[in-house]
Formats: C-alpha cells, sequence, structure tokens
C-alpha cells in the first residue's frame, strides 16, 4: 500500500517537473541504524522505517507533509529535524518521522507506539501498532 501511495505522490510531482529522493543508499543505512542505537539504544524502529519507507524514497516534501530521510535535505532530514524537536525535554521520547501543518508522525519510545500528535500541543490524535500504518495515514492525509 505505502508503495503505491508514493507513485501517486510521484506522478503528481512529475507533472510538475519534480522528483522524489532516491531510495536510502546501504551506507546510509548503516549510520542510521547506528544513530538510533545511540539515541534510542535499539535499531528495530530503524530497520521498520528503511523497510516501510526509506526502500522507496529516502525523505519526502509532499503537498504541506514532510516524511524525514536520512542524511538528505535540510528541510527533510530526520537527525536534524529531531536535534530541533528534542531541544524540548518533553520531545526526547518521541522519534520523529514527520510532521505537517497540524501534526506530528512519531514513535514513542518509551511505550513503543507510532502515533499522531497534535501540533503545537502534541495531545495524541491517533495510535498505530506499527510504524506501516503511520506512514500510510500520513500519506493518504496528504492526497486528500
Amino acid at each position: 500500500m505505502i508503495t503505491n501511495l508514493i507513485r501517486d505522490i510521484e506522478k503528481q510531482e512529475k507533472e510538475f517537473g519534480e522528483i522524489l529522493p532516491n531510495k536510502i543508499s546501504n551506507e546510509k543505512i548503516k549510520k542510521f541504524k547506528s544513530w538510533m542505537v545511540t539515541k534510542f539504544g535499539e535499531s528495530t524502529v530503524a530497520d521498520q522505517y528503511i523497510n516501510s519507507f526509506l526502500v522507496n524514497t529516502n525523505g519526502l516534501n509532499f503537498n504541506g507533509l514532510f516524511l524525514y530521510g536520512f542524511d538528505t535535505e535540510e528541510d527533510i532530514d530526520l537527525v536534524e529535524n529531531n536535534e530541533i524537536w528534542h531541544e524540548n525535554e518533553w520531545n526526547k521520547k518521541y522519534l520523529f518521522f514527520g510532521e505537517d501543518s497540524i501534526s506530528w508522525y512519531v514513535w514513542d519510545s518509551e511505550i513503543n507506539i507510532f502515533q499522531i500528535l497534535d501540533k503545537p500541543g502534541g495531545e495524541v490524535e491517533e495510535e498505530f501498532n506499527n510504524i506501516s500504518e503511520l506512514i500510510e495515514k500520513a500519506l493518504q492525509i496528504s492526497l486528500l
């Protein structure tokens, strides 16, 4: 499903002369996993994000949705954006995968659940059991 949604986005982007970033490289995968272990003590969530999203495109900026890639353009770079969000102490438990104008797309490392949080208050809007469901929802919203 995610691959089909990304293809739909890719078609729309091509109409305007835009292209999506390439998929994540093997070198960047190793760096991403290492960063996850350093930051959160594990890399399982990194594997899930790689396999559900980054194997298709290393980040995305479409119709107000920013899904972060690893070691990529500044506005969609996962590490840089997480460093910004982690300046606030209460945000440090989250891995931020992306955002749009009204929501953050995150993994709560304390309870091991994926969530959509309201911006700017941080209230939980919706919860998901896996990263694929979260990314799918974000992509669907961007295509509305």
